[in-house]
């Protein structure tokens, strides 16, 4: 992928010395000619960069839309309408294992109004973990293994209980903190199917790339 970015950029940066136009509108035409160019070599490149515009345009409307939507709460408070929001925090299972697809993922959430990505974990068991972290830090573990010694039953049962989870590393939980929560699967398909998605499908069209230029 870093290759043909590359090519795609030397051939913009030579579009104006082969034209004597050395403007900012001879470098977007040179480098629309070789977006152009090297998609018909390598299709993959192509689809790539039509998707990552397609989820920046998708992101660009949802802060829109969520900025709308805010309006319109805050105007009914104001006006004295009765509202039914239940703001709260969403755990999200992931199926994006990248830490830098999670941080997009996370980063444009936060971006949209309403909403606001507050932790990582690991959802492993009905169990939060701190995600990469040790199992002491575990989110509702603590009080569950409070007052049993070392030889208790119950203490060894919770041990074996986490070594039997395997802790997958690829097992996260994204903790979204929302305006509205009352329909909680709802919102957990609207993130996974409009910023998840795109995500795993720009990450696997990279990997695809980065094998071929080996």
């Amino acid at each position: 992928m870093q290759r043909l970015l590359v090519m795609n950029l030397f051939i913009s940066l030579l579009w104006p010395i082969l034209n004597g136009d050395y403007t900012l509108r001879a470098l977007f035409i040179g480098f629309l000619f070789g977006f152009l160019l090297i998609s018909i070599v390598q299709r993959k490149y192509g689809r790539y960069t039509w998707l990552a515009v397609r989820f920046a345009v998708n992101v660009l409307y949802a802060i829109l839309e969520s900025n709308l939507r805010l309006a319109v709460i805050v105007l009914s408070k104001t006006f004295g309408a009765s509202s039914d929001l239940r703001p709260g925090i969403v755990a999200v299972p992931l199926t994006l294992n990248n830490p830098f697809d999670i941080t997009i993922l996370a980063s444009v959430i936060t971006l949209t109004p309403g909403t606001l990505s507050v932790d990582l974990g690991e959802d492993v068991s009905g169990k939060l973990w701190p995600y990469g972290e040790s199992d002491e830090g575990m989110i509702g573990q603590q009080d569950a293994a409070a007052g049993h010694s070392e030889n208790d039953p119950d203490s060894a049962r919770l041990k074996q209980s986490r070594v039997a989870t395997g802790r997958d590393r690829g097992a996260a939980a994204l903790l979204v903190h929302a305006i509205d929560v009352s329909n909680p699967d709802g919102f957990r398909n609207d993130i996974k199917e409009r910023f998840e998605l795109p995500l795993l499908e720009l990450r696997r069209i990279l990997v695809e790339l980065d094998v071929a230029d080996m």
